[in-house]
């Protein structure tokens, strides 16, 4: 604050981007300060956006994976992709127009639905905003449901076509069973975009549109939605929680991507295609998350054969703990023997044999499994993976505590609530004699 000179009454200097405030003390005595009103400069929390967005995901779809064909989900390890119900829906990647589109057939009931397997973590007091491109490829059709944005079954935020109109949804669990809160296009309370908004700009859905949503949480805060239009932010609604109502406004904040179509069975041939989308916390991230190990606890694997791949211990998710984010810090294999030497892994949802049981961690999101000499193991994909000799030694490049094992992938869930898998794993490359291996995980947990 500056005193500037002695007053009586207070003035303020506006313009589109700000707001000179002046306000006069007891005495008279003026102070003025810079403050920014609202537009789409100021982030979710009120504060002026600068270039320091942290991104937790992004999707582009600018490569081909040789091993799949154009109607399978081109990136399995990031998107689950299924016909939830019905028949006749599909799915066809193409690398030229960098997408994925889903269709229904024409008057054939089905849903559709294209997720991240994992969820994003929102961390309370720092501003998310939300980037999606998509296409419809036809005006509002009787019979047909298209959606795109940050939710799943029970809550979220999201852009919809129901066939009658384009809506603005909430959706919240907060009463045990989800409701979904519908802002129809006359009702957005910012901007229309039919021609008769403040911007008097028609948006045309049968065209490429990048959506946009960013929110506050802390269970009350608000919710923007709105389009990028001519490279700047343009804002259609927002929903205001604070002193309006008498609780949390969606029941976590932590959500995965989702693009839908459904077919009521009265619907012709539709479909909706997904370009990129991308999930940024603005300000940044801290990990803030506690800190967990699980071990196969002195209860050594009989790695019996060379080449042959065991299961030392595996993570996963607890089923109420799904919108959990884990980060792996560190593993660790152990070997007793004197002469042997073992490749070690760190396997993404391998197919584990025999059985291979999960049991709960307490006070822990995770549940863990321990191997034995029956827990062969094939399939899955290497996140990590190294060589170590008799007598142990930390397993390679996830070396401590405090450095993350670096892979963009999270633990997660499939549509149908499948839990992805992480199984620290070893194979003996050359043996004398039997080889006995230990191994242990250590993870952050971020809720």
């Amino acid at each position: 604050m500056r005193i500037l000179k002695k007053l009586n009454t207070d003035v303020s200097v506006e313009n589109t981007n700000r707001t000179l405030q002046s306000v006069t003390d007891d005495e008279g005595y003026l102070y003025s300060g810079l403050l920014f009103s609202d537009s789409p400069a100021i982030d979710a929390f009120g504060r002026l956006r600068i270039s320091n967005p942290f991104t937790l995901f992004d999707s582009k779809q600018i490569f081909k994976d040789p091993d799949l064909n154009d109607n399978e989900e081109n990136f399995p390890l990031f998107f689950d992709n299924q016909e939830v119900s019905g028949t006749g829906s599909a799915t066809l990647f193409n690398i030229n127009t960098a997408s994925t589109t889903l269709r229904v057939s024409n008057v054939t009931a089905s849903n559709r639905i294209r997720q991240t397997k994992m969820r994003f973590n929102y961390q309370p007091g720092k501003s998310i905003i939300t980037f999606y491109t998509f296409f419809l490829s036809s005006a509002l059709t009787s019979g047909i449901t298209r959606r795109i944005g940050y939710f799943d079954d029970n809550n979220g935020l999201f852009f919809e076509d129901d066939g009658e109109t384009y809506n603005f949804v909430k959706r919240s669990y907060i009463t045990g069973s989800p409701v979904d809160t519908k802002i129809p296009q006359s009702k957005w309370n910012i901007d229309t975009f039919d021609g008769n908004g403040s911007s008097g700009i028609t948006l045309d859905f049968t065209k490429v549109q990048i959506l946009i949503i960013d929110f506050e949480w802390l269970g009350v805060g608000r919710v923007r939605f709105g389009f990028m239009i001519g490279g700047v932010i343009k804002y259609a609604h927002e929903l205001l929680h604070v002193n309006n109502q008498s609780n949390v406004y969606m029941s976590t904040p932590n959500l995965p991507i989702r693009t839908q179509i459904i077919n009521s069975g009265s619907g012709e041939a539709s479909s909706i295609s997904q370009i990129c989308a991308s999930i940024i916390s603005e300000g940044g991230t801290d990990d803030l998350g506690v800190i967990r190990y699980a071990s196969t606890g002195g209860n050594h694997v009989l790695a019996a054969d060379t080449n042959i791949i065991y299961a030392l211990i595996g993570i996963r998710l607890k089923s109420n703990y799904i919108s959990n984010i884990i980060k792996v810090l560190s593993t660790y294999t152990q070997i007793h023997t004197a002469s042997s030497k073992v490749e070690w892994m760190l396997k993404f949802n391998p197919q584990v044999a025999g059985d291979f049981n999960y049991i709960d961690l307490p006070h822990s999101a995770i549940q863990f499994a321990t191997g034995s000499v029956l827990n062969t193991v094939t399939g899955g994909y290497n996140f990590a993976g190294g060589f170590t000799e008799s007598g142990g030694q930390p397993a390679g490049a996830a070396g401590s505590v405090g450095k993350e094992v670096g892979n963009a992938i999270r633990l997660g869930t499939t549509i149908e609530g499948v839990k992805d898998t992480l199984v620290l794993c070893v194979r003996p490359i050359h043996f004398s004699t039997d080889v006995y291996s230990e191994g242990a995980i250590t993870w952050r947990e971020l809720s």
